[in-house]
């Protein structure tokens, strides 16, 4: 067919352009109602993905145990020895008593002949212990007081045995200083007195009481 004949049948060509613009609709509507998609899905099917989890790796071998701990034992008590400490020796005090030298001895009286036995008298009557010396003992001035003029007074009790001596002599008070006790004590210890008398017989008395007075006048 030429190109004359071609132009004489106008039918031919509308109805080729008709179908090709059908064509376009029915592709236009396709597409709008996801048919496109499907056929899409259809050629390429949905691609199934699966998780693979990796193994956990195995625990590691639990830690070999420590080695046991070696307790040493105590050692054995051994008790210390014992010291024995000696006691340092006791000092003992020895009391120093300063005796004055002795007085010369009187020259001895001449032993005269006993006399006739004199008649005899009335019981001697009961009576304390003698306030005077019967020895003639003397009475020792304290030095420190004499080189001082003082004076002093001094009580003493004392004991008088049946024989006129005097034991447990204490004394009571003091005046003037200390020195008169000591030399009064001195002095009644060396004197000799007249024995309490009861029932004729001497007897010791208890706690007789004496006073020395030292006075410069008697030095």
């Amino acid at each position: 067919m030429n190109y004359a004949e071609q132009q004489r049948s106008p039918m031919k060509h509308i109805v080729g352009i008709t179908v090709v613009v059908l064509l376009h609709v029915v592709l236009i509507w396709a597409l709008m109602n996801g048919l496109g998609a499907k056929i899409v899905q259809e050629l390429h099917p949905p691609i199934q993905t699966k998780i693979i989890t990796e193994p956990k790796p195995p625990p590691p071998p639990p830690p070999p145990p420590p080695p046991p701990v070696m307790t040493q034992p105590p050692p054995p008590y051994i008790p210390p020895p014992k010291i024995q400490i000696q006691p340092p020796p006791q000092q003992v005090i020895r009391q120093v008593t300063h005796t004055p030298p002795p007085k010369p001895m009187p020259p001895a009286a001449s032993v005269a002949p006993p006399a006739p036995n004199a008649p005899v008298g009335p019981p001697v009557p009961d009576h304390l212990a003698g306030a005077r010396p019967v020895n003639n003992v003397k009475l020792e001035y304290p030095e420190e007081a004499l080189e001082e003029n003082r004076e002093g007074r001094v009580t003493v009790l004392c004991d008088v045995e049946a024989t006129g001596e005097t034991t447990n002599c204490a004394v009571t008070s003091v005046q003037g200083g200390q020195e008169f006790a000591q030399a009064a004590l001195d002095y009644v210890r060396r004197a000799r007195y007249q024995p309490a008398v009861k029932n004729g017989v001497p007897i010791k008395e208890f706690h007789h009481p004496y006073t020395i007075t030292f006075r410069l006048s008697n030095d």
